[in-house]
């Protein structure tokens, strides 16, 4: 009796695995069917999705990505994981007929699913469709890799020791491991066996093949098939040559016989040839179709992608609109009721300030004022952890009042300026004005802000009079 095999094919999901979606659930992202020219649509009806999807989901893919939304992982998922492994499990054609004829496949499925929720955990199970419509009943389950082993690192002389993070992870390189490939194969093997399906043999050299290699397969052989045929018509115009060649005129009705023998082998060669060729053409039309049909439904994932993005960022673009409306508008508010944070204590207009040097330990502060069309310049050094300058970075001191808590009154003006400003100045420090006489006299325009004459510039803001 022929061995009766149970099958168990494990094979790495793309991206977010939408095109075999379309092919297990025989329906494209927009619902529309599909039904693949290896199926019977006649019997499409009697497929069944085993798994049911939580709220909201709609379909295997949007399954997928719900288990790693609520997965609990604490690492991003790159764009080049492995989101999900695709799992057949069948059985030798034979016995699975047999199954279905003794009225045992819901028990089959039902095995089949305990041991999906045993080997993967129930949660990482979140699609099972049974498949009643190709030659062999077998089961798409979709698995998504959620685990919950620490990683294992290889220990090298000398390598520093990093803390391994616990808790939940996305990694199909853990779950596809080849001895836990093999602890598959006799785990299955052991829950098919009440069914008479066995263990394939260990060791085997037989692979799955993909579609597009046994289309390239298939298309070889009718290829040298032809050839072949090709070769016997090129044969037998020869044996026919010869036969005219050594008959001749004599045994006119022996040769004729041996001759229509040799047309009719012709025309059965030539009609063979045709029909491969046929074949050849059809399988490759077939082959164009089914490519055709998987590239347009990536294409539309693409473009939905795309869409989800371009209204992603239209969403991003109008928040951040509304936020810098609402940080305006709180400045405005505050430059109304804390005048005294927009105005230096001088009196004097601040028209802009500078950061320079690139010591990494001191600042260099530089401060432009305007009093009248006479401007001044002053500097002063800060300690990179000065308070006064962190809390102008944090944004807890406006221009004025950083420069306020840097530089005195007398300091933020000249000798000219101070005397138009003599009066204001009196009422802000309790004395008369004392002008900072180290850093120039008024008037000097040649280092004004907005001639970027300093090599060193970090940066530099204009103040706009209020």
């Amino acid at each position: 009796m022929k061995e009766q095999y149970a099958v168990c094919h494990l094979q790495r999901g793309s991206g977010n695995d939408s095109g075999m979606s379309c092919h297990i659930e025989r329906k494209d992202a927009q619902g529309k069917t599909y039904v693949p020219d290896n199926a019977d649509r006649s019997r499409t009806h009697l497929n069944r999705e085993l798994v049911s999807f939580p709220d909201g989901v709609r379909n295997r893919t949007e399954a997928i990505q719900y288990r790693i939304d609520h997965a609990g992982l604490t690492r991003k998922v790159a764009g080049n994981q492995c989101k999900a492994i695709r799992i057949i499990l069948t059985g030798t054609h034979e016995q699975m007929m047999k199954i279905q004829e003794e009225g045992r496949l819901d028990r089959w499925i039902e095995v089949n699913l305990r041991w999906l929720h045993e080997t993967f955990g129930k949660e990482n199970v979140v699609s099972c469709v049974l498949h009643m419509d190709e030659k062999t009943p077998h089961l798409h389950a979709t698995v998504v890799p959620i685990i919950n082993t620490e990683r294992q690192r290889r220990e090298r002389e000398g390598e520093r020791k990093y803390n391994t993070k616990s808790g939940p992870r996305l990694s199909a390189d853990d779950v596809l491991k080849r001895a836990k490939l093999h602890e598959y194969q006799n785990t299955y093997a052991a829950a098919m066996s009440e069914f008479g399906l066995k263990r394939g043999i260990v060791g085997s050299t037989a692979r799955h093949i993909a579609t597009s290699t046994h289309y390239k397969q298939q298309m070889q052989q009718l290829e040298e098939n032809i050839a072949n045929l090709q070769e016997e018509v090129e044969k037998t115009k020869e044996g026919k040559s010869t036969l005219l060649a050594i008959f001749g005129k004599g045994d006119l009705a022996k040769a004729r016989k041996e001759l229509a023998s040799k047309d009719e082998e012709l025309a059965k060669l030539q009609a063979q040839i045709t029909r491969l060729e046929a074949e050849k053409v059809a399988l490759k039309q077939k082959l164009e179709s089914d490519i055709a049909k998987l590239r347009n439904g990536y294409q539309k994932e693409i473009d939905a992608a795309i869409r989800r993005a371009e209204i992603a960022e239209r969403k991003v673009a109008e928040k951040e609109a509304v936020i810098e409306r609402q940080k305006s508008r709180i400045d405005e508010l505050d430059r109304k009721a804390n005048p005294q944070r927009y105005r230096l204590s001088s009196g004097t207009e601040l028209i802009g300030y500078r950061f320079l040097g690139n010591n990494p330990y001191t600042v260099t502060l530089k401060i432009w004022t305007k009093v009248k069309e006479i401007e001044h310049t002053a500097v002063t050094y800060l300690s990179d952890s000065d308070k006064r300058l962190h809390a102008f970075s944090n944004g807890e001191l406006t221009e004025h009042e950083f420069v306020n808590a840097c530089f005195s009154a007398a300091e933020q003006v000249n000798e000219i300026q101070a005397n138009i400003l003599d009066a204001a100045i009196e009422v802000a420090t309790g004395g008369s004005a004392q002008p900072h006489v180290c850093t120039g006299g008024g008037g000097s325009t040649s280092e004004l802000p907005w001639r970027d004459k300093d090599k060193n510039l970090k940066k530099r803001t204009t103040i706009k009079r209020h």
